[in-house]
């Protein structure tokens, strides 16, 4: 065979390539430390998770008992937590592996011009991503998996949302899960990795020509991305400021969809940030010239110069803020509402209330002086409407009208609490409004066993919120719910006198108030979860681009330092840059939360203003400004001498 014929060398091995992983490493661990840090937080999480869900998924829990409901709860709440885990992995992976491949590109050039081909090059950028996911994620794994698993789970029984009586898997479970995770961390990785895998393929020897102090600056601008938030305006946002603005809904259910819309909004403006955002850093620039003559007119240059870059840095710190401000301000109004409900609509003197794991009687035998009104637990199923065609069963008292209207006021909009008899039934204004009902109306209703009645409407009352959507006769609830208990006991007189019983708790009517906690404890871990695992991988995206953003202004940072620039003056420049895009993107999410949340507010007559989650609002705007300054302070080295500014442009 002819030297011509024979195929040339395949230029790098399976050993060569595994050499050029290392030494990227080696030399620029800043590059992987944000996709390794990512990778091993999603094992650590994904890994917890799935501990928690098996033990929760035990078949041995006894049916409708408090094990089973907290059991049903853990699974609802670990399954939103595990899908957020595994989106934003995908997001905060692609981002980070983007950036390294793109810094990676004069490597690939060489690469090609050695002969190596595109196809090859793809395999190999495929791999050292599905080797540094499959380590970090081992390494995640091994340290986090089980310390968050027990931590969770101390968690989730603390707040009855877990059974106290279900461990954690054993070691067999434990080897198995921690190695399924590994794989499909590394398999999550290659997928978010795809793009940059592809576009590895695509450099060519020429690329070694171009000048690499002077690259051409990228752009975010392109039209699938302008089409693709066109497209979510017009799909998600519209028809939500539709419903808002236009469909006959309860003045209620129109403010709950506030929130959705700004979870639409947020989004949308993430993938229009190229051309939202650089207008919007004028009135930052303005202010960096007159608060910093010198420096501040270098870094609004700098922001001016490179949009793309100011873009990279606010679109996660929008994404972080505005999901915190806006999930968090929307559980926080509504527990003013509730709250204020509560505090104006409850008369008695004090309250019985079961501790976790018991039960109260439908009746009570009360003692000399005092006047007791047990409220049955039962359900409701309202008939479907037009925005809600399978309405599924809704929280219901049972209890005799006159004595209800004693201990409770319910703001009564039309009618008499007092005429709620057997064949009647009241309604929340939600309900009513919802469904057009009158009072006198007959309607037909699904009770908690089933049964389908026919009952008239007695009285419309206002105070849903804190209190349950409907009430029915005492002898109605007893009569169509299975194994009937008591939710409250509501008491009039002397309430000091009530006897101390095991499983019951009494307080005062003050005593009630103070430690009420008008959040549902499921909802509240829930929320608190997403806003903890999108601001926290956004955060760390946000970190990821600082530090790698630094990296390719080596030549910049010299040529100011030859200038005259001292080192403090290019460590304000450089946190003026960073500082300014963050104040951007808290100012989107401001905007956009006071927008969502303001109505919310006055259709709950929650007062002017919405309430906010303070500390956890604060805690995510501090960690929002360490995350874009730190990781820039430290990839610039401001500090350094000019010799070594210098040195650093050859590297």
């Amino acid at each position: 065979m002819s030297l011509t014929s024979r195929k040339p060398p395949t230029p790098l091995g399976p050993t060569s390539t595994r050499r050029l992983f290392l030494s990227e490493i080696r030399a620029h661990p800043a590059r992987v430390a944000g996709a390794a840090l990512a990778c091993a937080v999603t094992a650590a999480g994904v890994g917890a998770c799935v501990l928690l869900l098996i033990g929760a998924s035990r078949p041995d829990f006894p049916e409708n008992s408090p094990a089973a409901a907290a059991a049903l709860d853990a699974r609802n709440v670990l399954s939103l937590l595990l899908s957020m885990l595994l989106m934003c992995a995908v997001v905060v992976t692609g981002s980070t592996v983007s950036l390294w491949t793109g810094q990676r590109l004069g490597q690939f050039a060489i690469l090609r011009a050695l002969g190596v081909t595109a196809g090859h090059l793809r395999r190999m950028v495929a791999a050292d991503v599905a080797r540094l996911a499959v380590l970090s994620a081992a390494v995640g794994a091994a340290l986090g998996m089980v310390p968050l698993a027990r931590l969770g789970r101390g968690a989730l029984v603390e707040r009855e949302l877990f059974p106290a009586s279900a461990p954690l898997p054993g070691g067999d479970q434990i080897w198995a899960t921690g190695i399924g995770v590994c794989l499909a961390t590394g398999a999550v990785a290659v997928l978010a990795a795809l793009a940059s895998v592809l576009a590895a393929g695509r450099v060519s020897a020429m690329d070694l020509l171009r000048d690499p102090e002077l690259p051409a600056a990228p752009t975010a601008r392109s039209r699938a991305r302008l089409l693709t938030g066109l497209a979510m305006a017009g799909l998600l946002c519209l028809p939500l400021l539709f419903v808002m603005a236009f469909m006959d809904l309860p003045g209620t259910l129109r403010a709950a969809v506030a929130p959705g819309l700004a979870l639409m909004v947020i989004p949308t403006l993430a993938v229009l940030a190229p051309w939202a955002v650089p207008p919007l850093t004028w009135p930052v620039r303005v202010a960096l010239r007159v608060l910093d003559r010198r420096v501040g007119r270098i870094a609004a240059a700098g922001m001016r110069a490179a949009p793309a870059r100011t873009t990279a840095v606010a679109v996660p710190v929008l994404l972080a803020v505005g999901v915190a401000v806006c999930l968090l301000g929307a559980g926080a109004t509504m527990g003013q509402a509730i709250q204020r409900q509560t505090e104006d609509g409850l008369r008695a003197d004090g309250v019985v209330t079961a501790e976790p794991g018991s039960r109260l009687p439908v009746t009570a035998v009360s003692p000399a002086g005092v006047s007791a009104t047990p409220l049955i637990a039962t359900e409701v199923t309202p008939p479907p409407t037009g925005f809600d065609d399978r309405p599924g069963p809704a929280r219901a008292w049972g209890a005799d009208g006159s004595s209800l209207a004693k201990v409770l006021d319910l703001g009564v909009r039309q009618g008499r609490l007092a005429d709620l008899k057997e064949g009647t039934f009241a309604a929340g204004a939600t309900q009513a409004e919802g469904h057009h009902w009158r009072p006198g109306q007959r309607v037909r209703l699904a009770l908690a066993d089933g049964t389908a009645r026919t009952l008239t409407l007695a009285a419309v009352y206002e105070r849903d919120l804190a209190f349950p959507e409907f009430v029915l006769p005492r002898s109605t609830a007893l009569a169509h719910t299975a194994s009937p208990y008591a939710e409250q006991i509501l008491l009039t007189g002397a309430v000091s006198s009530w006897p101390a019983e095991d499983g019951r708790q009494v307080a005062s009517r003050a005593a009630y108030l103070d430690g009420l906690d008008p959040r549902d404890p499921a909802d509240d871990l829930a929320v608190r979860l997403i806003v903890a695992v999108v601001s926290g991988y956004a955060l760390l995206a946000a970190a990821n681009t600082c530090a790698l953003a630094q990296r390719d202004r080596h030549a910049q940072r010299a040529h100011l330092r030859a200038m005259g620039l001292g080192r403090f003056q290019l460590l304000r420049c450089v946190l003026y840059e960073v500082l300014g895009a963050a104040v951007v993107g808290i100012a989107l999410a401001a905007v956009t939360a006071l927008a969502c949340l303001v109505p919310l507010a006055a259709a709950l007559s929650a007062g002017a203003l919405p309430a906010f989650d303070v500390p956890w609002t604060v805690g995510v705007l501090v960690a929002s400004v360490a995350a874009v300054a730190a990781p820039s302070a430290m990839a610039s080295h401001p500090l350094s001498g000019i010799q070594r500014q210098f040195a650093r442009r050859t590297t």
